[in-house]
């Protein structure tokens, strides 16, 4: 009973030294934002789906206490105090709530899509999320997007025709093949590039047998057994890597 009163007198004393740090920001405390919901409370439902932009308060409880910081269009149901974001159109609003939680819940991505938004991809995302399958991102421009893709975004640029990627996250095993093989084959794990706009790119793998797209194949001097290392330079985006990040 006692560390539950001691625990109950840290989580209030917390929410008095926040609401100063508050005051002492903006010259008085602004209730509206500064709703924080305690489990305490009874409201254990999380003020946002998803954050990206996620911020954790200075101030020492456990469980901490969060808020998140993300511009959206609409509010999640469960926020209590949402406010417009500041600037001109289009209208974006942000949830002020400060939530204590021991989790704050998964970065905010694209749709998840589960048909392969992309028939090939060069440029390949792993998403840091530990979940199986994995989820995938395609940063490839392209012409046009694929007909699976849910959300196709156009992309800045000053040349006469226009780019576009595809924001959606693939969740599934297999993201499929590469568009342009490389020398080297499907992929590299260690590249050398150049800091040049398109880079020049090299891949050092040591490997037992050069991919069949390879023109100068080394072996490695004393490796028993042989290896190889393919020579050969691609100009361009030096593709994914052998070995992907863990689940």
């Amino acid at each position: 009973m006692a560390m539950e009163s001691g625990m109950a007198t840290s989580i209030l004393l917390g929410a008095l030294l926040l609401a100063g740090l508050v005051a002492t920001a903006h010259g008085e405390v602004d209730t509206t934002a500064n709703n924080i919901r305690l489990p305490s409370e009874g409201k254990t439902e999380k003020p946002w789906d998803c954050c990206t932009n996620i911020e954790k308060s200075p101030v020492e409880v456990l469980p901490p206490l969060y808020r998140c910081n993300d511009e959206v269009k609409q509010c999640a149901a469960a926020c209590q105090s949402c406010q417009e974001a500041p600037g001109d159109f289009p209208r974006a609003w942000i949830c002020r709530d400060w939530y204590q939680t021991a989790d704050p819940g998964p970065m905010c991505m694209g749709p998840r899509n589960t048909k392969r938004p992309w028939k090939c991809c060069d440029d390949l995302v792993k998403s840091p999320l530990r979940i199986f399958p994995p989820l995938w991102h395609c940063n490839d421009e392209v012409s046009k997007c694929d007909a699976n893709c849910t959300e196709c975004v156009a992309r800045p640029s000053d040349l006469p025709r226009q780019a576009f990627v595809c924001n959606d996250w693939y969740w599934g095993v297999n993201p499929g093949p590469i568009c342009k093989a490389r020398p080297w084959g499907k992929c590299c794990d260690k590249t050398v590039c150049t800091k040049s706009f398109p880079p020049i790119c090299s891949c050092t793998d040591e490997v037992s047998k050069c991919a069949a797209t390879c023109k100068h194949c080394h072996r490695v001097a004393s490796s028993d057994p042989p290896r190889y290392v393919c020579m050969d330079q691609y100009t361009g985006n030096p593709g994914r890597k052998c070995t992907l990040p863990p689940n």
